[in-house]
């Protein structure tokens, strides 16, 4: 079973920007920060930011694959820390969705569709992409957007949110995020204004060159993005909320030439990660294999690795271990220690149910690389498949599990503390994992089979009791 399905289908789906502008980059545009939290307060926009994640998980739209995770999670990492933001949280994830787009949620969940990314030509354009949904967060615009609506139930501004998030995937996606009271109405009115995008990209700008990042980037995005709809190749969504005239690029250029010249070389992780979504977001497993096996006839020395990667993943994705393995056996050996090449054999071997040689790969790659979330979810992983369900179980409660953050984690938990014997705690992380897909009946069904556990001591009825009451109060917000 490959483990990309075991996560899927084991559980039946199993602000302030705080840096001091100079005067020179100030350009006297009107400072729209610091929002004052009497409008959102902090506990409601974390409430709306759990109810936001859960209902967009919930449209099975969140790619929340481990290696995809901490690639993006790294980049907004990097620009908050050069933004120097505090006490705001952020999570940053892909969504399964071609159009070019991008969306700011409240409590900083940022998601970049996977059409987005697969147009980018650098790291620096998705870091751009990126820097300016930051700004948005930091600048307190969705909150000011929100403040005259927090009277409404979490659930239904969360949902209008997701939907709008997702309104570019297809009717039916938005439908199923939220009831039909989402118009193009209540779109509208959610849109930035002028005001408050001129600030995201003035304020950007400034991350990206603090980060290391080319300030250029946003400018020369914005143009390949006006490029793009002038030809009419594609739809592009990100225009329709994020419109780009003539004017914003030039004011983009402007902003980026008061910083130093500087050229960022985009890493390895970049090109890779963008050929692993794009394995993973292509449903005919047949079309992606076509397309790896004609780009090697024009591949050169620059793209060899990252075309071999792709190819590797969909030979794999298409159930062709054996020559999986070759391919990644070449990438190891051209490039030893790339961690992703190393994760990529060892799951190929895994599906070959070889478990003894998958752990041959991780164990020692573990102990290089202890803090990697997607080697400590293989490993443990595979220490359940072959039957080490206590030393799963240790390795996998190292990680810091903090919903609603990445529910993959759960699911993985959950498998091992019922094999490890541990039976209410795996009916109660298995409660956790689907509220963090935005299912609470099914949550509380697992909290009522865990209450019926024979042996179960009084403390061990409470904390059921309790989290099955703090659901309960979750659905009625």
């Amino acid at each position: 079973m490959k483990l990309k399905q075991f996560f899927l289908k084991a559980f039946f789906v199993c602000c302030m920007m705080t840096m001091t502008m100079s005067a020179v980059l100030a350009d006297n545009l009107p400072d729209l920060g610091d929002p004052s939290r009497i409008l959102l307060p902090e506990a409601q926009e974390k409430k709306l930011g759990k109810e936001f994640m859960q209902q967009l998980r919930a449209s099975g739209k969140v790619i929340d694959d481990p290696i995809d995770a901490q690639y993006i999670n790294g980049i907004g990492k990097r620009l908050v820390a050069a933004a120097g933001v505090k006490n705001q949280h952020f999570f940053f994830f892909f969504i399964d969705d071609p159009a070019i787009n991008s969306f700011a949620g409240p409590d900083g969940f940022i998601a970049i569709n996977s059409g987005l990314l697969l147009e980018t030509r650098t790291e620096d354009e998705l870091a751009a992409v990126m820097s300016h949904e930051i700004a948005h967060v930091t600048q307190g615009h969705l909150a000011r957007k929100l403040a005259d609506k927090s009277n409404q139930k979490y659930s239904m501004l969360a949902g209008m949110l997701a939907a709008i998030a997702l309104g570019h995937v297809s009717g039916e996606a938005a439908e199923s995020a939220v009831v039909a009271t989402v118009a193009g109405s209540q779109q509208s009115m959610l849109n930035y204004s002028r005001e408050y995008e001129e600030e995201a990209d003035r304020v950007g700008i400034t991350t990206l060159a603090k980060a290391g990042f080319d300030p250029n980037s946003m400018a020369a995005f914005f143009q390949h993005l006006s490029e793009i709809e002038q030809l009419g190749l594609q739809p592009l969504a990100l225009l329709s909320d994020h419109p780009i005239t003539a004017q914003r690029v030039a004011d983009a250029e402007n902003r980026a030439a008061q910083f130093p010249a500087y050229r960022h070389k985009s890493s390895e992780e970049y090109f890779l990660i963008k050929e692993r979504i794009r394995v993973q977001t292509t449903p005919d497993v047949h079309v992606i294999l076509t397309h790896y096996l004609s780009a090697m006839i024009h591949m050169n020395a620059q793209n060899k690795l990252i075309l071999q990667y792709g190819l590797g993943l969909a030979l794999q994705a298409n159930a062709n271990y054996a020559k999986a393995q070759e391919v990644f056996d070449t990438l190891i050996k051209a490039s030893p220690d790339q961690l992703l090449f190393q994760l990529g054999l060892a799951g190929v071997l895994l599906d070959e149910n070889h478990t003894r040689n998958a752990l041959a790969i991780l164990e020692p790659a573990y102990e290089i690389y202890p803090d990697s979330y997607p080697l400590m979810i293989q490993y443990s992983y595979t220490l359940l498949k072959a039957g080490q369900a206590k030393k799963a179980q240790s390795i996998i409660e190292k990680y810091h599990l903090d919903f609603p953050e990445p529910p993959v984690p759960y699911a993985l938990l959950a498998a091992i503390q019922a094999k490890a014997g541990e039976l209410a705690l795996a009916y109660q992380t298995r409660a956790t994992y689907f509220m963090s897909i935005g299912a609470p009946q099914a949550a509380l069904a697992q909290l009522s089979m865990a209450m019926k556990l024979p042996h179960n001591d009084a403390d061990t009825k409470a904390r059921i009791r309790a989290q099955g009451l703090e659901i309960q109060a979750e659905m009625k917000q």
